[in-house]
């Protein structure tokens, strides 16, 4: 996708920014998260009726999230980008007097980039960081739907939205070694709205690594048209992380 090639290059140029790199001057945080979320899209489609599909996708599958972050005194700045990709299928009955088994073949791709700066009243990575910032996000997804005894229909839509986004986070140190973390925000702006959650408990060692045990949920709803009918797709990711700290 578009997006995949424009967060990447945003990241090398904020990489190659004169000066910046200079561990005298600020640090620099790398972590690589490996993510398996909990997957869930319902669909309510309205034409000249209302057709409502829930749990489409309800699936535990593996997304790849990075994250980047520089900060000087009280200020800094914050890179995420998620790639995920999945299919699921499943059978659903509508109901009533006549019921008719529904078999619906899913397939979604998405990538999230997001890019905020924070600041900092302590000046350390412990206490509150107020931050804000953009978050764009490509979905791509299909649906192949086939009633009992009739030709399957397929259903292709492509959304491509940003958000502008405000919350804060919070790290306690118990330890030199460890810690906890919460962070929550919202967004709005080309979607109907986005929540994003976070709580983690991490580990570093006296070098430059360490870990981070996460629980990450991210939801948002769009509206947009599928086969030319207005459509409302809601899209939930929940669940654990696992995460590699690099500080220099």
């Amino acid at each position: 996708m578009k997006l995949r090639n424009s967060a990447l290059a945003v990241l090398l140029s904020i990489m190659l920014v004169p000066g910046l790199s200079s561990a005298q001057q600020g640090e620099w945080l790398v972590a690589p998260y490996i993510w398996m979320s909990d997957v869930g899209w319902d669909i309510s489609a309205r034409g000249s009726g209302t057709i409502a599909f829930s749990d489409i996708v309800d699936k535990i599958d593996g997304a790849g999230l990075i994250r980047v972050e520089y900060a000087r005194n009280q200020i800094g700045f914050t890179f995420d980008y998620v790639g995920l990709s999945l299919s699921d299928s499943r059978r659903i009955s509508t109901g009533g007097i006549l019921p008719v088994d529904i078999d619906i073949r899913a397939n979604v791709d998405m990538t999230v980039f997001e890019a905020g700066a924070f600041w900092r009243p302590s000046r350390t990575d412990s206490g509150i960081d107020v931050i804000a910032g953009f978050r764009t996000t490509d979905v791509d997804s299909n649906l192949i739907v086939t009633p009992a005894n009739t030709q399957p229909q397929r259903f292709d839509s492509s959304s491509s939205f940003t958000d502008f986004y405000a919350g804060a986070r919070y790290l306690h140190r118990f330890t030199e070694t460890w810690d906890f973390s919460i962070r929550g925000d919202y967004g709005i702006g080309g979607s109907d709205g986005a929540l994003n959650l976070m709580a983690s408990v991490g580990w570093r060692t006296r070098g430059a690594f360490g870990m981070s045990l996460a629980y990450r949920h991210l939801t948002f709803d769009i509206d947009e048209r599928i086969e030319g009918e207005p459509a409302t797709n809601k899209f939930d990711f929940s669940g654990p992380a696992l995460g590699f700290m690099f500080r220099f």
